[in-house]
C-alpha cells in the first residue's frame, strides 16, 4: 500500500503537467468551455481563477466572469489584471456605471497608464457624460497626441450644441486622418445646419478626389451644390448616385429640386416621384412633386398631391378649435379682452356648433367693454342660432333653458337702455 501511495506522489507532477498542457491546448483552439472544465478540476489559485474568468468573458458569460473577478478584487484591491477584466466585463455587458467605477480604480493604481485612461474615457463617452468626456479628452491631449480623440470631442460638442467647437474638432480629426469619412459626414451635416455651403462643398470635393466612390460624401456634395445654386454640378453628383440605384429621399429630392430650377420638368417629375415613394409625409416634396406634375400636364395627380400637402400644413378644424378654446380661457383670465374676442370668433368659425361663442362675445362687449351696439349685434346673432322646435318637442337643453333666455331678456334691456340714452342726448 505504501509503495502504491509513493508511486501516486511520483506520478502527480506528470498528471498536473498533462492537465496544464490540456488547458493550454484548449485555449489555443479557442475551446473555452473545455478550458473552464479543466481549470475547475485544478486546485484554485488567483491565477487560475483569473484565467477561468477570462474564458467566461470570451464566451460572453459575463455574470459568471464577474462573480469570479469580484471575489478576486475583494481579496486583493491591488490585483490590477482582475480590476481591468472586471471593468471590461461590465463594459461588455452594458453596465457602463460599474465599468466606470473599476476603470477609475485602475487609474488610482496606474494614473499615467494610457490604456487605463482611454478605457475610462470610453466609459464616460458611453455614459453620455459629454462635459466630463470633454474634460478628460483635453487632459489626455495635453500630454499625449492621440488623433482619434478629436472626433470624440466633435461628437461631445455637437451633443452640447456647441456647433463651432464641434466643427473645429471634426476638422482637426480629418486633418489628422483624411480617410475618416465618418467624421466628414458629421461635419457636413453641421455645415448644412450652419448653411455654410461653400465649406461643405470644399471639404467634400477634397475627399472625393481621394475616394470618388463614397455614396454618403457624394450625396452631401450634391446637396451642398444644390443649395448653393450650383445646379449643374449638383445634377452631375446626384444623378450619378441615382443611376447607380440610389433611391433615397435626400438624393432624389435634391436632384428633382435641381431639375425644377433648370425647368427640366420631366426629369424633375421622375426624381421627385422616387423621393415621394421614400417619404410622402414631407410637405416640400408634395409642393415640388405637385408642381412638376402639373408642368408635365399630369393635372389630376398634381392637384391630388398638392392637396395632400395642404392638408398636412393646415390642421383640422377640430384641432384648431381646441387651441382656440383654451386660448380663450387664457386671455379671459388675463383680462385681455381684444385677444379673447379674437379667439372666440376663430373658435366659432372652426366649429359653428359652438354657438355659445356668440353669446360669450356679446357678453364681453356688454359687461366689460360697455359697447351696447356690438353687444346687441352678437346677442341677436346668437338668437338666430336657436334651434327650431318641432311639434311635441320639449327641449330643455342648456342653450334653450339658460343662454337663449338670458340673451332674449338682455336684448330687450339693451334696447330700453339705448332708447333712454338717446332721449337724454336728444331731449327734443
Amino acid at each position: 500500500m505504501k509503495k502504491l501511495f509513493i508511486g501516486f506522489l511520483l506520478c502527480l507532477p506528470v498528471f498536473l503537467q498533462a492537465q496544464n498542457s490540456a488547458i493550454q491546448n484548449a485555449l489555443k483552439n479557442f475551446d473555452y468551455e473545455q478550458a473552464i472544465k479543466l481549470i475547475s478540476k485544478e486546485k484554485r489559485t488567483p491565477e487560475l481563477d483569473l484565467l477561468k474568468a477570462k474564458c467566461y468573458k470570451n464566451i460572453a458569460q459575463y455574470d459568471d466572469a464577474i462573480n469570479i473577478l469580484e471575489a478576486l478584487v475583494k481579496a486583493d484591491l491591488e490585483h490590477i489584471s482582475a480590476v481591468n477584466e472586471l471593468a471590461e466585463c461590465y463594459l461588455l455587458s452594458g453596465n457602463f456605471g460599474k465599468a466606470k467605477l473599476y476603470y477609475f480604480m485602475m487609474l488610482q493604481s496606474v494614473p499615467n497608464n494610457r490604456f487605463a485612461r482611454l478605457n475610462y474615457l470610453n466609459t464616460l463617452f458611453k455614459l453620455k457624460d459629454w462635459k466630463q468626456t470633454v474634460s478628460e479628452c483635453k487632459s489626455i491631449l495635453q500630454k499625449d497626441s492621440i488623433a482619434v480623440l478629436y472626433p470624440m470631442l466633435g461628437d461631445c460638442y455637437s451633443q452640447l450644441s456647441k456647433i463651432d467647437s464641434a466643427v473645429y474638432y471634426y476638422k482637426k480629426g480629418i486633418n489628422a486622418n483624411p480617410e475618416d469619412y465618418n467624421s466628414l459626414s458629421k461635419l457636413s451635416k453641421l455645415y448644412l445646419q450652419k448653411e455654410d455651403y461653400s465649406a461643405l462643398i470644399k471639404s467634400t470635393d477634397k475627399y472625393i478626389q481621394r475616394d470618388s466612390s463614397n455614396q454618403q460624401i457624394n450625396q452631401y456634395n450634391g446637396i451642398g451644390n444644390c443649395l448653393a445654386n450650383n445646379h449643374e454640378k449638383a445634377i452631375y453628383r446626384l444623378g450619378k448616385l441615382a443611376q447607380q440605384g440610389d433611391s433615397s429621399f435626400l438624393t432624389n429630392f435634391y436632384l428633382g429640386a435641381c431639375y425644377l430650377a433648370a425647368e427640366d420638368y420631366p426629369l424633375a417629375y421622375k426624381s421627385l416621384k422616387t423621393a415621394y415613394k421614400a417619404d410622402s409625409t414631407n410637405t416640400k416634396i408634395c409642393l415640388y412633386l405637385g408642381k412638376s406634375a402639373i408642368k408635365c400636364e399630369e393635372y389630376q395627380k398634381g392637384i391630388k398631391i398638392l392637396n395632400r400637402g395642404l392638408n398636412m400644413i393646415i390642421p383640422s378644424d377640430s384641432t384648431l378649435f381646441n387651441y382656440y378654446f383654451y386660448l380663450v380661457d387664457g386671455y379671459r383670465e388675463t383680462e385681455n379682452n381684444t385677444e379673447e374676442l379674437k379667439y372666440l370668433q376663430l373658435a366659432y368659425k372652426s366649429n359653428p356648433n359652438f354657438r355659445v361663442a356668440l353669446y360669450k362675445i356679446a357678453s364681453v362687449y356688454d359687461w366689460r367693454l360697455k359697447n351696447k351696439t356690438e353687444a346687441l349685434n352678437y346677442y341677436r346673432q346668437f338668437m338666430l342660432t336657436l334651434p327650431k322646435k318641432k311639434s311635441g318637442d320639449t327641449d330643455t337643453s342648456e342653450y334653450t333653458a339658460t343662454y337663449y333666455n338670458v340673451a332674449e331678456m338682455r336684448i330687450k334691456e339693451l334696447l330700453t337702455e339705448m332708447k333712454m340714452a338717446n332721449k337724454k342726448t336728444n331731449p327734443n
